[in-house]
């Protein structure tokens, strides 16, 4: 690995048999873990998009997905999120901290969980509250388009993002 080489990790544990779209449910988690930057966030976006693609979901909701999951990153980003001393205040962000995006879609429901693996970064409780922050709006973005979002924190897991969009009932076939 070179210098310059950015590691990341991209784990599906589906197998050939069960990799069949919507129908299948129960498929096993994918998770993707990516360097905490804006510019790695456009594979989260690549990820949900193929996944919803290949679960034969409509245009329409894959877009939705792809922007619940760029606004769930980008949580992570910027002046609004970053390591807290003891007392609570940002100090500067580590550069070698990490994204990971775990997507778990049944028949039924996509569940989208969006954390540091690490447990370094948090997102800071003012974000989520002024609405005309980039976290805030970015969390506004998020709640009008999925059914659930949970927001935890901790000093031992950092900041955790939850977010479940049910999907809609497929038509019955026609007999």
């Amino acid at each position: 690995m070179t210098k310059d080489a950015i590691p990341m990790r991209i784990h599906d544990a589906r197998t050939a048999e069960n990799m069949s779209g919507r129908d299948a449910g129960g498929n096993s988690p994918v998770s993707l873990v990516i360097p905490c930057r804006a510019e790695y966030i456009a594979l989260c976006r690549l990820v949900a998009g193929a996944l919803g693609a290949r679960e034969s979901l409509d245009e329409e909701l894959i877009a939705d997905l792809k922007v619940v999951v760029t606004e769930a990153c980008a949580c992570f980003l910027g002046e609004h999120c970053g390591p807290l001393s003891p007392d609570g205040q940002a100090v500067t962000a580590v550069p070698t901290a990490s994204l990971r995006m775990d997507i778990n879609a049944t028949a039924d429901a996509w569940e989208i969980a969006v954390s540091d693996p690490d447990h370094r970064l948090h997102i800071r409780p003012s974000s989520e509250c002024d609405p005309l922050s980039e976290g805030g709006l970015g969390l506004m973005i998020i709640r009008a388009l999925v059914d659930t979002v949970e927001h935890t924190d901790s000093d031992t897991e950092g900041s955790v993002l939850r977010l479940v969009k049910r999907l809609p009932a497929e038509p019955a076939l026609p007999s």
